[in-house]
């Protein structure tokens, strides 16, 4: 197959290369803000992990990391298992994990203080069998964190030390090579031999003695068929030392050998890679012929940004068609391309830089040509990537068509099945009830779609995201459901599926919904005649009863706008208030402060006017508990809008009283506004939280939804204050009471700093002002404006 004749005929085109740990799009966007529901946006319908050897899991595609995991953390210990098999049985795995990596180097050399490992295991140690084994790891764990005499250990060819570790710098390397020597002379047998040797290499690379490095690799080291761990680590050495004597060609050879046969040593041997000159190598005629690893070469400069992906791919192809590192560079563009396919919405993770025009297209070119090499084995990785490479360029059609002639292995037929589910689920555009109904019902029924987290949330946000376009924010979030890509390796729980629905600021703060449209589109699903089975599960997720939830919702919006005989009729089918509010009320809404302080109770500050009026106001709720705030507590919203409704009747017939009724209307309506303490009656969220009433998202400043305008309870608050203020009757006192107010609710100021004086200036601005001057000047012989004039900073300031 002549891979390179099939690339040459885009020998221009411009392929995007995978850098160190890159990806194809190396832009985020967020998503619906911080919300944790949506933090990760994509679905891996593939499992990519499924898809190559596990010694490859580390070079997969994964976002927001270098390497899908810590290179080796998921691997077996290749150290740990030779030392097994060299003692076969005489320790446990567990021992020699013990012996080698906990025991101190101060109780093999004696030193007191350590006794506590004078144990079985020590004396075990003590056999007259085992001494050269002791000896061996004194002089190892002497060596461990050493690094060059010139370097200081700050590159790699310099030694290990980590720059947390401190340097061990009373060790004598000059004494510990002559030990290792000295070991490697006298060690019993090639595995112990190889172990002596490896020490004796790093040491004489560390002082910088190179071509001795080199030699003692040569004639001490012996690769065996049973043993090869430390004799990679030492070539691995020699390679460092090649390095710096400018032998490139002995360094790249030698490293890329490690790198295919050592897997916990690829991150540390890629980093040493990068340090070579690849265009010279290229162009070294003795570099190719001594090269036995070409793929691992083309890997490399793929996976590294060190050359173009395809087109060493393409190189990898013409010498292995079956190589693993050609699958693992196949299934990270997998990976890229179902990153952007399977994303929550436009905006997704991967939210800009799409890759340039034709990109999948000469993919799919590349994968046709490998499948249609008879050599290939497994033709199933390369189906995967040629079905992604249709739908990443728009083309399910293409794609189902080719899934539905395949016949898969029973290892690959899974994920074709979640892969034809997810096209078939995202190409449902609008609340097509019978066709989400139907995809539910084949997920239920199929083992390996129910249990497979990405396509289960990929569905169901998927729909979540339909019923918000839709306008139905709240059973967009009843649709969803919480995802991390992080767990995906656990299995979805289906049986829990009509338990939880998934984590929403916005449910939870609930005022977000205080619009009709919102409500009447929810009440709509919530009155459907026959609901599916996909709709039955998602309104199981909700706690609450849904109709409850929709009456006390409707009666808040209809409360808000005045409108409390409509609200009280609504409040009035809720089943179970008790979920919704308290039995009482808080009575002080209806008193005034002139401090604002939301850190404090009200009644602290208020001027305690709902305790003149008790008897007609009523009793005053009771904190529950010490432990709940009072600014939590839930009024009785029936019993808030008959007060109201019972102060407007009395200002109507009882004139001498009207001022004081419409002043502690207009009181409710502020405190019960943004700017009020009491503003959970009106918006269900506390002070802690009236912040978010500023910004359309929580965390999101550029969330498409724009900031509702409340603005009509703190008009409603002056349009009360007013009547309070216009009535004929009134106390002079209450009328005082009444301007203050009317300035807090048209508040109107801007303030700066002034150097001269070491003040802060505060400049009262529009009604704000015309309302303190006619307090000023209409009312300063009433004992209230001199509670405000003391108690109100801004007022006294701007009097003065």
């Amino acid at each position: 197959m002549n891979y390179r004749l099939l690339l040459s005929k885009i020998w221009l085109f411009l392929f995007p290369v995978l850098g160190f740990g890159s990806t194809m799009n190396n832009t985020t966007g967020a998503f619906c803000g911080w919300d944790p529901a949506w933090e990760d946006s994509y679905y891996p319908i593939i499992d990519q992990f499924s898809l190559v050897n596990k010694d490859f899991h580390a070079f997969l595609n994964c976002p927001d990391n270098p390497f899908c995991d810590n290179i080796y953390s998921s691997l077996p210990s290749i150290n740990i298992q030779e030392w097994v098999t060299y003692f076969d049985g005489e320790f446990t795995e567990a021992e020699l994990r013990g012996i080698i990596y906990t025991r101190p180097l101060e109780w093999f050399l004696g030193e007191k203080g350590f006794e506590t490992y004078d144990d079985d295991l020590g004396k075990k140690l003590g056999n007259k069998k085992f001494r050269f084994f002791k000896e061996y790891l004194v002089l190892a764990k002497q060596t461990q964190h050493t690094s060059s005499d010139t370097s200081g250990g700050s590159g790699w060819y310099q030694g290990e030390r980590s720059e947390y570790q401190e340097q061990q710098k009373t060790a004598d390397k000059r004494e510990l090579l002559s030990q290792a020597l000295e070991l490697a002379a006298k060690a019993p047998d090639d595995f112990m031999r190889n172990r002596a040797g490896f020490q004796a290499v790093k040491m004489a690379h560390y002082l910088q003695e190179n071509e001795a490095a080199i030699r003692y690799f040569y004639t001490i080291l012996k690769k065996t068929s049973d043993y090869k761990y430390m004799y990679y680590r030492a070539m691995e050495e020699m390679a460092g030392a090649a390095y710096h004597q400018n032998l490139q060609v002995l360094a790249a050879t030698s490293y890329l050998e490690v790198y295919d046969q050592l897997p916990d040593r690829r991150s540390t041997c890629g980093i040493s890679l990068r340090f070579l000159n690849w265009e010279l190598l290229e162009n070294n005629p003795e570099f190719v012929a001594a090269n036995k690893n070409m793929d691992v070469k083309s890997f490399f400069k793929a996976f590294h940004g060190r050359g173009s992906v395809l087109r060493e791919m393409e190189n990898i192809a013409r010498n292995n068609v079956n190589s693993p590192y050609l699958e693992v560079l196949a299934v990270r563009y997998l990976d890229q391309m179902q990153s952007s396919i399977f994303e929550h919405n436009e905006s997704g993770y991967y939210d800009e830089s799409e890759p340039v025009d034709g990109y999948a297209n000469q993919l799919q070119l590349f994968t046709t040509a490998i499948l249609n090499d008879e050599n290939l084995k497994n033709k199933e990785v390369w189906s995967l990537v040629l079905t992604t490479t249709y739908l990443y360029q728009n083309e399910s059609k293409s794609a189902l068509s080719y899934i539905a002639a395949l016949s898969p292995g029973p290892a690959y037929k899974k994920h074709f099945k979640r892969l034809k589910t997810a096209v078939q689920f995202m190409s449902i555009k609008s609340l097509d009830r019978k066709k989400i109904n139907q995809i539910y019902e084949r997920i239920a029924i199929d083992e390996d779609l129910r249990t497979h987290k990405p396509t289960v949330a990929a569905f169901f946000n998927h729909i979540s995201a339909l019923y918000k376009d839709a306008g139905n924010p709240i059973t967009s979030v009843l649709a969803s459901v919480d995802y991390n890509s992080y767990s995906n390796d656990q299995p979805y729980d289906w049986t829990g599926v009509g338990n939880l629905h998934g984590s929403s600021w916005e449910y939870d703060a609930k005022h977000f919904y205080l619009k009709e449209e919102y409500i009447n589109n929810f009440d709509a699903f919530v009155g459907l005649p026959q609901p599916t089975s996909f709709e039955k599960t998602i309104i199981q997720r909700m706690k609450t009863q849904p109709k409850d939830y929709v009456h006390d919702l409707r009666g808040t919006y209809y409360l808000r706008k005045d409108q409390l005989e409509e609200a009280i009729i609504e409040f009035k089918q809720v089943k179970k208030p008790e979920v919704f509010w308290e039995e009482a009320v808080r009575t002080e809404l209806f008193s005034a402060s002139i401090k604002e302080y939301m850190n404090v109770p009200f009644t602290s500050i208020s001027n305690d006017l709902h305790v003149t009026y008790s008897n007609i106001l009523g009793e005053n709720a009771k904190d529950i508990n010490s432990k709940t705030k009072r600014e939590s507590y839930k009024d009785n919203k029936i019993q808030l809008a008959q007060t109201l409704m019972r102060l407007k009747q009395l200002a109507q017939i009882d004139p001498d009283k009207a001022a004081d009724y419409y002043y502690m209307i207009g009181n409710a309506w502020y405190n019960m506004s943004h700017k009020g303490w009491f503003m959970n009656s009106a918006y269900y969220i506390t002070n802690d939280h009236r912040n978010t009433l500023n910004t359309a998202s929580y965390g999101d400043e550029d969330a498409e939804e724009e900031v509702p305008d409340d603005s009509f309870i703190l008009e409603q608050a002056n349009k009360y204050l007013l009547k309070g203020l216009n009535s004929e009757r009134g106390s002079k006192e209450t009328k005082a009471a009444v301007l203050f107010m009317l300035a807090k609710t048209n508040s109107c100021e801007d303030g700066g700093y002034d150097n001269d004086r070491n003040t802060y200036k505060l400049h009262i601005c529009g009604e704000h002002k015309a309302y303190f001057n006619q307090l000023k000047d209409g009312y300063s012989d009433t004992a209230y404006y001199k509670e405000v004039l003391k108690e109100c900073s801004w007022f006294r300031n701007y009097v003065e």
